[in-house]
């Protein structure tokens, strides 16, 4: 069936929607006195974490010095809270049943020491292969630079590559790059439209190894 399973991160294997607004709302009221909308954060959801400081830049004029210092408030921050987090259901069980059977990475809009402390946290950080962060990219979600650099990475086509995704701008990349995607509802609670994957499903306990024959 596949030969490499690319799991998206945020919404995927972990809820961090509430814990990264909270904690970037603050950090832009600490560093540049701004108070973020909560439909500007919304809208630049799915999206890289550097994406969303190239808007908020944009929108905000801010200099690069300006995000520099909104970035040494956020990161420390989050990173501490993120030691706490706590998996979606059914997400350390996929990630070690699939793991007997393909190669696993992440690719996600996140830094990599946010994706590495997730992995620690919830204790599948041997599961992957590697991890795809921003840090290694270009252009984020929806474009599919992230998971053709991933594929690229674990040396697999990327026909042969199955994407697990939550967010629209996650299923419309991995769709660009050529690859199967299933989309799952449990971490965006069922407010974006993923009808474009392969196949939708409300959550990981919902799927197993045996499940992905028919894609």
């Amino acid at each position: 069936m596949f030969n490499a399973i690319l799991w998206d991160m945020d919404g995927t294997i972990v809820d961090t929607e509430r814990l990264v607004w909270d904690v970037m709302r603050e950090a832009f009221r600490r560093a540049v006195n701004i108070d973020l909308p909560e439909e500007v954060f919304n809208s630049l959801l799915g999206r890289s974490e550097n994406d969303f400081y190239d808007a908020m830049r944009a929108k905000y004029e801010l200099s690069f010095d300006d995000m520099i210092l909104i970035r040494e408030h956020f990161e420390p921050w989050y990173i501490r809270r993120l030691q706490g987090i706590t998996p979606l259901p059914g997400a350390v069980e996929r990630v070690r049943e699939f793991h007997a059977h393909a190669r696993q990475a992440i690719v996600t809009g996140s830094t990599y020491s946010q994706a590495a402390t997730i992995l620690k946290a919830v204790g599948i950080e041997d599961r992957f292969v590697n991890i795809t962060s921003c840090d290694f990219y270009s252009k984020g979600k929806p474009d599919p630079e992230p998971f053709l650099t991933a594929a690229q990475d674990l040396k697999v086509p990327p026909e042969f590559c199955l994407v697990l995704e939550d967010s629209p701008a996650g299923v419309t990349a991995a769709k660009a790059a050529g690859m199967k995607v299933i989309g799952i509802h449990e971490g965006n609670k069922g407010k974006y439209n993923i009808s474009h994957a392969d196949l939708e499903i409300q959550s990981l306990l919902d799927l197993s190894w045996e499940m992905l024959a028919c894609l």
